[in-house]
């Protein structure tokens, strides 16, 4: 069932995005809880829209990844295993060509599931980039209620502007 309901989801999310852009690049990001089943639903969406033009999965199993769009420079990471302070210089290293050629730089994550924004306020810690993390979007399993946990639910939709970078 929740096989069936993360591709259905997937899948509704990006023909939404194609009747409204041109390009949909999807990036399936790895997480601490679900290593296989994750490259499982980026392998799928691959196979499904493997005759969309329109339509790039990036079944790269790598724990970063990145998107170039005009002056912007986005890193994808769900949070697990790196600190969100040192995530500008994870990107600085992996990317340096990107990172001198963009103005404005993001860091995407969730793990902590909460919202979280980290603006370059600190030379010393988010020079030139920000990091935001997000809130979960799935509900409390049982694991995280006995936990304790409470964290509210929502979903984000972020708009950047090749020229001006984050503009809604």
């Amino acid at each position: 069932k929740m096989v069936r309901a993360s591709v259905r989801a997937m899948r509704y999310t990006i023909d939404a995005a194609l009747k409204a852009h041109n390009k949909v690049d999807v990036i399936v990001e790895i997480g601490n809880h679900d290593l296989s089943s994750t490259i499982f639903l980026m392998e799928c969406l691959a196979c499904v829209y493997e005759n969309e033009p329109r339509v790039t999965v990036d079944t790269s199993p790598m724990h970063y990844h990145y998107l170039r769009f005009g002056k912007c420079l986005v890193g994808v990471h769900h949070g697990h295993g790196t600190k969100m302070a040192n995530l500008p210089l994870v990107m600085a290293a992996d990317r340096p060509q990107e990172w001198g050629d963009t103005e404005d730089r993001y860091w995407y994550t969730g793990h902590i599931h909460v919202s979280k924004v980290q603006p370059a306020t600190s030379a010393q810690d988010y020079s030139g980039c920000v990091v935001e993390s997000f809130r979960i979007l799935a509900p409390n399993d049982a694991w995280s209620h006995q936990k304790g946990y409470r964290s509210h639910r929502d979903m984000k939709a972020i708009m950047l502007h090749k020229e001006f970078g984050e503009v809604a």
